[in-house]
């Protein structure tokens, strides 16, 4: 029982430290590399549409050239979150930086036609980007103080969609100026994070309590808290019995948990890719316009869902994460039904869809900076990286999930870009409404609110 109290007590002055320069510079190095890796991620579809058709690939081929990341972002996901559990936080953020970086950076060397290769690369473009999700999150989470947690982690969304925008923008224009293969080598950017990452970031306390390892735990809290190590409590009592190894398949035994990660996850993957593949070329067609000229009505739409971060981030600070995940759920859910239903009607010539999309951004984008870090928050500490994998896994199967369906109810074969015909739309968007009341169901039979709840170690 007192190793217990001695351990809770670590915990205790972790949960409720001051912020510190050493935190505020892991927190900036982990946002940076997030930003990198979103990059890294995303910019495959300005590569392939410049080498399909030089390279002469059918659909099939692009369709596994664009696909391959988020396949890759899936199995590093599940596959780095349970090696974090195991070995640690820090190393799993360290070697993901690299391989993001490294093989993003090579495909400006992939040959002429090599769309095997260009798709291997893209695979372990992805392992890294869902392997850094996977213990980047849990690391920043079990490190900010319990008070202050909610808004803090849930605002890395922010930046992350900061540098989604910010990426289009210099990717449009330096594509003319680089072509493909420069602006593939700038996924090389990430590996200058490798350095600072390994000498700034300490490995974390509650990950290395929940190993049963008091004396090294106590020097990384030191570290992070930037006080002597002789000034924390001591964590060093008689051996207490060793806790189980985290295992994925621990994570089918609590089914509210998984279930509950699982929903909301895929049915924001789903919505989100659905809204971006078929947004703007339902404006074009109902505003007699071009596909770039909607493209453009978009970046109103992409700041609307910067907005709605920034709202849920203060918000779920405010009154909790249950609460919001069911406001931005159910609103989203209406505005998406309503763009559904009149997505022919107009208001003072603007159409009454574009309208729905502009407000029902706020909420069902503004839900991801209420999930970003929620598995990390709702499982135990040595079971954190594996909950953050579920996360992100859940999330890509979404993203792979929304496609398929429009396709099949556009009754198009290209599941990547379905074409968005008017008699698809109201089905279409109904679907998304749909994938929205799930995650609100998710969250209201299910949720489990996290907001300044202590972590759990085992």
């Amino acid at each position: 029982m007192a190793a217990i109290e001695r351990d809770l007590d670590l915990i205790g002055h972790i949960d409720n430290a001051p912020l510190t320069a050493r935190y505020w510079a892991t927190f900036a190095l982990i946002v940076s590399q997030l930003v990198c890796e979103l990059f890294d991620f995303f910019v495959v579809g300005f590569l392939v549409s410049a080498v399909a058709p030089s390279w002469g690939l059918t659909f099939g081929q692009s369709t596994i050239m664009l696909l391959s990341a988020g396949v890759g972002a899936m199995v590093g996901a599940l596959g780095f979150g349970w090696i974090a559990d195991r070995i640690g936080r820090k190393p799993v953020v360290v070697t993901t930086a690299l391989i993001c970086g490294v093989c993003a950076g090579s495909v400006a060397f992939v040959p002429e036609g090599g769309w095997i290769l260009f798709s291997l690369l893209r695979f372990l473009v992805g392992v890294g980007y869902g392997g850094a999700g996977a213990s980047q999150f849990a690391l920043v989470t079990e490190y900010t103080p319990a008070p202050r947690r909610t808004l803090l982690t849930s605002s890395m969304a922010i930046p992350a969609g900061i540098g989604l925008l910010l990426a289009s923008s210099l990717v449009s224009t330096l594509f003319p100026v680089l072509g493909w293969r420069g602006v593939a080598a700038l996924g090389f950017i990430p590996i200058i994070l490798v350095i600072p990452l390994a000498m700034v970031i300490p490995e974390s306390a509650k990950w290395l309590i929940s190993k049963g390892e008091p004396e090294r735990a106590r020097r990384a809290a030191a570290k992070i808290l930037g006080i002597a190590v002789a000034e924390l409590p001591l964590t060093a009592p008689p051996p207490s019995p060793p806790r189980p190894k985290a295992s994925p398949l621990q994570l089918f035994g609590d089914q509210r948990r998984f279930w509950l990660v699982v929903l909301i996850q895929l049915g924001l993957g789903a919505t989100l890719t659905g809204v971006q593949l078929w947004g703007p070329t339902i404006v074009a067609q109902l505003m007699r316009i071009s596909t770039a000229q909607a493209a453009g009505y978009f970046v109103a739409i992409s700041l609307t869902g910067l907005f709605g971060r920034i709202m849920v981030a203060i918000l779920a600070q405010r009154v909790g994460r249950l609460p919001v995940g069911k406001l931005t759920a159910y609103i989203g859910a209406i505005m998406l039904a309503t763009a559904a239903i009149t997505h022919d009607s107009l208001i003072a010539d603007i159409p009454l869809f574009l309208v729905c999309l502009i407000v029902g951004q706020a909420f069902y984008d503004g839900a991801f900076s209420n999930v970003i870090t929620y598995a990390a928050e709702l499982y135990p500490v040595r079971m954190a990286g594996l909950g953050m994998g579920l996360s992100a896994a859940s999330g890509g199967l979404g993203k792979i999930i929304g496609p398929l369906m429009l396709g099949l109810l556009a009754g198009s074969s290209n599941l990547v870009s379905p074409k968005a015909t008017d008699a698809a739309v109201l089905p279409g968007f109904l679907f998304l409404a749909g994938c929205m009341v799930v995650v609100g169901l998710a969250y209201s039979l299910l949720g489990i609110e996290t907001h300044r709840k202590p972590s759990v170690i085992s």
